[in-house]
């Protein structure tokens, strides 16, 4: 037996050890015994599945206790959620007992005030079916759907009622959206489901069904005030009777998209920036900004995507020829969820006579250049006009990171990087058609400026700053 094999026995036996010492009988792994005390004292049973000590034991109550949340398909109480199994908590045999004395009682009780787990589709056997994807269904509530089946997915596409007597083809299939209400317990069965749909949804599900050409339901529910879906897969069984089975399904209706955008994301829609050089920082910045939300943006570049850009840089292979700009505003507005408005201006900066124009026109300006002369033309036009500046760069081959809010917030600027002497000749690499020596810095570092960048931006454009006068990171 190896050492790792050793440890993991010997914690095994120590929490079976201190089972025991409350009163719990071991056959193997699995521990019978008593949770709580006089009339609430209920027999559970304990197993330690294969991955214990690095997963939870698995705990059953009575077979007779009565159904609730918060329970796998096969009756096992669920204790630990995903996000909270740092450290391994079961570990502690004390808080582990006293976690399902918790359970037991909030059960009991109907999970009163309970955080709103919206997992319906755990009470029901999985389906090994492509996901399925739906919008908004508010306007597809109690109305036969179609769906279509594309090649990893199938989607939603709107209402639609099963032509009488045509065969369906076998990229289409039909389905129905009803609505239960918030469940006092979690329906697993047709005739569960069939006392909280509407008796006329029960009768145009079923003749449906009858008929076999019908696919999914949708149920719609509510837990905690928070509204929710599954689908499921829905057949006639060899009984006669109703089957399904859950599939794997997401909603891709803005409001659900946005959940992941940042908690900003409502306040920067109507958000103006303009990002002054989108090469390889600058592309990201835009990227990110979007994603988070930032209605609109005004990109200026005068280069164009070449084949050697695309290490580095947001736009793919389809851009190669054109203005990075242009590069920009198609790779983002190409998003199926996106919602800024992306400007392509391929003219890299506005003259010194419109460079105010510039701050005013916008919430705020971003220097991703890596140009000298456009920096200092853009850091004295904030300074002069009362606005604000948000420069970015790598230094030393991208082993500095630089943010720069200039004028400062308040206080004095982050004091210039002390750069190391130029490398030597015979160590600097050329591309044909460019004069200059090629940056070898990795794309890490450029996705690290990009996204510290945007901290910044977002936290001006929110009344949040993260930093007076910027950040900067030196990795030498």
């Amino acid at each position: 037996m190896s050492q790792w094999e050793e440890e993991i026995e010997a914690g095994t036996f120590r929490f079976v050890e201190e089972l025991e010492r409350r009163g719990f009988r071991a056959d193997g792994r699995i521990l019978d015994g008593t949770v709580g005390s006089d009339d609430d004292a209920l027999r559970v049973e304990i197993t330690l599945p294969d991955g214990f000590p690095f997963t939870p034991p698995r705990v059953l109550p009575p077979a007779d206790f009565q159904r609730s949340w918060h329970r796998e398909r096969d009756g096992a109480m669920c204790l630990y959620p995903s996000d909270g199994r740092d450290d391994l908590p079961w570990l502690d045999v004390g808080d582990f007992l006293a976690l399902v004395e918790r359970w037991i009682t909030e059960s009991t009780s109907g999970w009163p005030g309970d955080f709103p787990d919206l997992d319906l589709e755990r009470y029901f056997e999985q389906a090994a079916e492509p996901l399925v994807v739906y919008g908004d269904l508010d306007e597809l509530n109690n109305k036969f759907i179609q769906l279509r089946r594309l090649a990893h997915l199938t989607r939603v596409v709107g209402p639609g009622s099963i032509p009488a007597g045509k065969r369906v083809g076998k990229n289409r299939a039909f389905g129905y959206v009803t609505d239960i209400g918030e469940p006092a317990t979690p329906p697993a069965s047709w005739g569960d489901l069939t006392v909280a749909i509407p008796a006329a949804d029960v009768r145009l599900i079923e003749k449906a069904v009858a008929d076999g050409r019908f696919s999914y339901l949708i149920v719609r529910y509510v837990r905690g005030g928070v509204g929710a879906a599954v689908v499921l897969s829905i057949w006639r069984d060899t009984s006669g009777g109703i089957g399904l089975a859950s599939v794997r399904s997401a909603s891709d209706a803005p409001a659900t998209l946005r959940l992941r955008a940042g908690a900003d994301s409502e306040a920067l829609g109507e958000s103006h920036v303009a990002v002054v050089g989108v090469g390889a920082i600058g592309s990201f910045v835009c990227d990110l900004l979007a994603r988070a939300g930032v209605g609109a943006i005004t990109a200026y570049d005068p280069d164009i995507v070449k084949p050697g850009n695309l290490i580095r840089h947001l736009a793919g292979v389809d851009s190669v020829g054109l203005p990075k700009p242009e590069a920009v505003r198609r790779t983002i507005e190409a998003r199926p969820h996106n919602s800024t408005t992306v400007t392509s201006v391929p003219d890299g900066v506005p003259l010194p006579s419109e460079v105010l124009g510039t701050f005013v026109d916008h919430d705020l300006v971003i220097d991703a250049s890596a140009s000298g002369e456009v920096t200092q033309l853009l850091a004295i036009a904030a300074t002069a006009g009362g606005h604000h500046l948000i420069s970015v760069c790598l230094q030393e081959e991208g082993r500095v990171v630089r943010v720069d809010v200039i004028p400062p917030l308040r206080g004095d600027p982050i004091p210039p990087t002390g750069l190391n002497p130029p490398a030597a000749r015979e160590d600097l690499r050329f591309e044909a058609g460019c004069g200059d020596p090629v940056s070898q810095t990795s794309a890490f570092a450029v996705y690290e400026a990009a996204s510290i960048a945007t901290r910044h931006a977002i936290g001006l454009l929110t009344g949040s700053p993260l930093s007076a006068a910027g950040t900067i990171r030196d990795y030498r």
